[in-house]
């Protein structure tokens, strides 16, 4: 018996090397055509394109540029990149359909760098707004699927915290970054470490300019924002912010236009459809006929009695078909507690719409939103959060990108990655050998490594100029302020679980 289990795993074994080989001889001439236009990077971005198809961890960067895969990728002159993904389509068309997802995979991968980007937020006390541009009040406490897709290592989850009894703010958020869990705290730590970040469940001191993750992804500060990258090219900004004393998170979800339908979760299909994507998982919730005049719709003779019988459905039916459970979370926990500890579903206790701030204090907030620049689908949030708990206006963050400064010369031999430095959370103090991190300009960075890469260089590719962006600059606000009148939700609201606050 024994023998002939040996014999079955020996034949699943060597039929799967079989498989790798048979794949990774097609892919050659990919890899061929990367090497060519760079051999050193070319054959990384090769490697790691391998690795992240099986998700497994990239191989260790051997140039000096601190990029994913992706921002790599988008450093092969435009003409090339459409060669090389015409290949791709090609082998997509012609291979076997045992390979069919590995070569979606790859031409996903270059897709990408094709693709023109699609915002979703979730930010103030929260207000979303969907990668299709629809806006809602979502006054809810809990761990939800912000958004997550249906073909790569892509899932951002987010927990809301109350801030009394009808507010409530985004006090964490945890990630699936290509196949890493990444998660990112604020005062609500699942253990006795300091550190705002646990990576696959361990505390992470982020260190270098740029922290490398081991299946592509990376991590940035820059001023107050954090930026997760993923090796495919989608980002998350996670903005530190508090009120009062409670620390809270706005996040900011970047995805590809071109991954159209391919999302799920809070911030919607992107299938360029705002009025579904607040149907819940399966389409199948009865929803109120309203729609909410909150945010982008504009309906302004929506009653408030009616806006706020479609922000119970919001925070309720909607609510519950996008939690997570114990099975699905991404976060982690101190011992005893599970997503249940953070879930109350009695939550709000009055749903406070826009009708019920003053028209003066609208107005007043109104104007300090639009000094500072918010956009219109955000200017119906923005009034809310500086009306009722006097949030500072958060403008759509809008970092630098890595791959702008300077000029990328060809190598034709390995250069060391010198990722030194170190940042470390505010308030934090590290431990007696670490030191505070010194920031280049991106610009100074280029120009030395391109001297010390001198007489291996024969092509120089030029990229823009790098944008500098101002940092923003912390408000603290002043204490919440009491809505006028306010009126009481109309569905009375039985308390379940008595969440953790």
């Amino acid at each position: 018996m024994k023998r002939i289990t040996l014999f079955f795993y020996l034949t699943f074994l060597s039929n799967v090397v079989f498989s790798q080989d048979v794949f990774s001889s097609a892919f050659s001439e990919i890899k061929n055509d990367l090497v060519s236009w760079d051999p050193i990077r070319g054959e990384w971005l090769a490697t790691s394109i391998l690795a992240m198809k099986d998700n497994a961890t990239i191989p260790d960067r051997t140039f000096p540029e601190e990029y994913t895969p992706y921002e790599m990728l988008t450093m092969i002159p435009l003409q090339k990149r459409k060669e090389i993904l015409e290949k791709v389509v090609r082998q997509l068309r012609t291979q076997i359909t045992q390979f069919s997802r590995e070569w979606n995979f790859v031409n996903l991968f270059f897709n990408h760098s094709f693709c023109e980007p699609s915002i979703g937020r979730s930010y103030g006390d929260p207000h979303l707004n969907s990668f299709d541009n629809a806006s809602y009040s979502f006054q809810t406490v809990g761990e939800f699927v912000l958004s997550k897709s249906k073909v790569i290592p892509f899932e951002v989850q987010v927990r809301q915290m109350p801030q009394d009894q009808s507010f409530s703010l985004n006090n964490a958020v945890a990630m699936n970054v290509g196949g890493d869990r990444l998660s990112f705290y604020t005062d609500e730590k699942p253990d006795n470490q300091k550190q705002a970040f646990r990576l696959n469940g361990a505390g992470t001191q982020l260190s270098g300019r740029t922290y490398f993750l081991p299946k592509g992804g990376t991590i940035r500060l820059e001023g107050i924002n954090y930026i997760v990258s993923w090796p495919t090219g989608e980002s998350v900004i996670i903005d530190n912010r508090s009120t009062g004393k409670m620390k809270f998170v706005n996040i900011t979800v970047q995805v590809f236009k071109c991954d159209e339908n391919q999302y799920e979760g809070l911030l919607g299909n992107l299938n360029g459809n705002q009025n579904d994507d607040f149907y819940g998982r399966d389409n199948n919730r009865q929803r109120p006929v309203f729609i909410s005049s909150y945010g982008n719709f504009g309906l302004e003779q929506a009653t408030a009695i009616a806006e706020k019988e479609y922000l119970n459905f919001l925070a309720r039916d909607f609510a519950d078909d996008w939690r997570v459970n114990d099975q699905s979370t991404l976060f982690d926990y101190s011992i005893g507690e599970s997503t249940a500890s953070f879930t109350d579903r009695s939550f709000p206790y009055i749903h406070y719409t826009l009708y019920d701030l003053p028209l003066d204090r609208q107005n007043s907030a109104r104007r300090r939103c639009e000094e500072m620049g918010i956009s219109l689908a955000e200017m119906n949030g923005c009034i809310y959060d500086q009306g009722f708990l006097n949030i500072p206006p958060n403008p759509i963050p809008n970092p630098s990108r890595p791959t702008s400064g300077g000029t990328m010369q060809k190598l034709n031999y390995p250069a060391l990655n010198t990722n030194q430095g170190l940042f470390m959370n505010k308030g934090d103090k590290g431990d007696e050998n670490t030191k505070p991190l010194t920031i280049e300009k991106p610009q100074e960075i280029e120009r030395e490594n391109n001297q010390n890469e001198r007489g291996n260089q024969e092509e120089i590719i030029k990229v823009p100029n790098v944008i500098t962006i101002p940092k923003p600059v912390r408000t603290e606000p002043s204490k919440p302020v009491s809505p006028s009148k306010p009126i009481q939700n109309t569905t009375p609201i039985k308390k379940e679980i008595k969440g953790k606050g």
